[in-house]
């Protein structure tokens, strides 16, 4: 009987441990939606907020600059779906 409670924590252990694995891998690949991020090829400073509702807002010095913060913002939404639909394609596991 001891060796069965012993099981049975060592694999709820292994599970919880797992689970917490999983999530802080989840949680990092997230885009940083607040703060500040600087990025070479900008010549001026562009502001981007988003609200409650998540849609962006996009404001910069120059209209290249803009553009380029557009492009940034969309391929930190898609980066995550795009990865998730290329496993999918393939069969993988998510």
């Amino acid at each position: 009987m001891r060796f069965v409670g012993r099981a049975l924590l060592a694999s709820l252990l292994v599970a919880a441990c797992l689970a917490g694995g999983g999530f802080l891998y989840l949680w990092t690949s997230l885009p940083q939606t607040d703060g500040e991020i600087r990025l070479a090829g900008l010549d001026g400073v562009v502001r981007v907020s988003r609200d409650r509702f998540g849609l962006v807002r996009i404001a910069g010095d120059n209209e290249r600059d803009a553009y380029f913060a557009l492009g940034f913002v969309h391929a930190q939404d898609r980066l995550v779906q795009m990865e998730l639909q290329r496993r999918l394609a393939q069969g993988r596991r998510l």
